[in-house]
């Protein structure tokens, strides 16, 4: 990946260039936006032109020839460090970021971060996740924060500064991503070859919300039809709320593992309903839908709720999506928040 073939983002661009063109880059960036858009791309390539050896930083290009550009483009350069949670955990972990209890700060994401840099200008580090970061988490992550070393880039990466903590948001220089275009996400639904026809490219990318990673969950037919039957039962009158909430249940018995990935699914389905939702409001006030959410249009409206009730239910659902991480069973959390779904909308 280079520069070229990269889409979107022209104007987070032009920042990183004047920036590093004017020897003003900070240390820390909170990347914030949402889930497959490129911000874990963009953040490599920024790594790569920093550190690409036959190309001018300031240039912001990469030669995609040199070892060094090589080495970052499969992650193995001894220099740029990556940290992501454990796909079988909720969170990011103190042991990931300062090493085991037997080995404490000799090992872990902040010990590597303050190695003298092996063979480039300095080190760089890509954080995934950063959304769930947890209070004490995160606080053993502050000193790093503030004091790194020499030369040295953190890229936090997440979908929004609200699920950052304060601490964190204070010690970073903000960037903020928006959707790709549709016109973009077709492309890289080609260039993936999730379908092989433009014109189901297109429609494919009409309803991805400007993200290549949704594009492929909808590109799944099972996937897909789930969606459509949220939808359907978010239209009715009276709400079937035995029959909701055992659909998104056998759901996720049905097709994902127990543990954090059934907790993720979860997590996507609710999204679906604020996304839902939140465009029957657009829609009653009628405002335009916000850049790269899909249009009202293409939503039925949830017929006969007030605004005020649209923005409770909103709430509802956000809260229900915080506390997944926090029930043992998340069954239990789905069902008291349909029951409140239903209650609130005097269903």
């Amino acid at each position: 990946m280079d520069w070229t073939t990269f889409l979107g983002h022209q104007r987070q661009r032009t920042w990183f260039a004047n920036a590093i063109g004017n020897n003003k880059l900070a240390s820390t960036f909170l990347m914030v936006g949402p889930t497959g858009i490129g911000k874990r791309t963009f953040s490599k390539l920024i790594a790569k032109s920093l550190l690409c050896t036959q190309s001018d930083p300031s240039e912001l290009s990469v030669c995609n020839r040199c070892e060094t550009c090589v080495q970052v483009e499969r992650q193995t350069h001894p220099d740029v460090l990556y940290l992501a949670r454990d796909p079988e955990k909720s969170v990011l972990t103190i042991d990931q970021l300062l090493g085991s209890d037997a080995a404490r700060m000799r090992e872990g994401f902040c010990y590597e971060l303050r190695i003298r840099p092996y063979s480039a200008r300095r080190k760089i580090a890509i954080i995934d996740d950063a959304d769930t970061l947890k209070e004490d988490t995160a606080n053993s992550l502050l000193k790093t924060l503030e004091e790194p070393p020499p030369g040295a880039v953190i890229f936090l990466l997440g979908t929004s500064e609200k699920r950052q903590l304060s601490t964190i948001r204070s010690r970073s220089q903000i960037v903020r991503f928006s959707p790709l275009s549709d016109a973009h996400v077709t492309e890289l639904i080609l260039r993936h070859e999730l379908v092989g026809d433009p014109s189901a490219a297109r429609e494919l990318a009409e309803r991805s919300q400007g993200s290549i990673q949704y594009a492929k969950e909808l590109n799944d037919p099972t996937l897909l039809e789930f969606r459509n039957q949220i939808h359907a039962f978010l239209q009715q009158r009276p709400m079937d709320f035995i029959g909701f909430t055992k659909a998104i249940i056998d759901h996720l018995n049905q097709s994902t593992p127990d543990g954090q990935p059934r907790r993720d699914r979860l997590k996507w389905c609710l999204d679906e309903v604020t996304d839902v939702l939140r465009n029957s409001l657009w829609t009653q006030m009628e405002i335009p839908a916000q850049e790269g959410s899909e249009p009202a249009s293409r939503f039925a409206p949830m017929k006969n709720l007030s605004a005020r009730t649209l923005v409770q239910l909103i709430e509802s659902t956000q809260e229900a999506r915080e506390n997944i991480q926090r029930f043992i069973a998340p069954a239990a959390l789905l069902e008291a928040w349909a029951a409140n779904l239903c209650r609130m909308a005097r269903l």
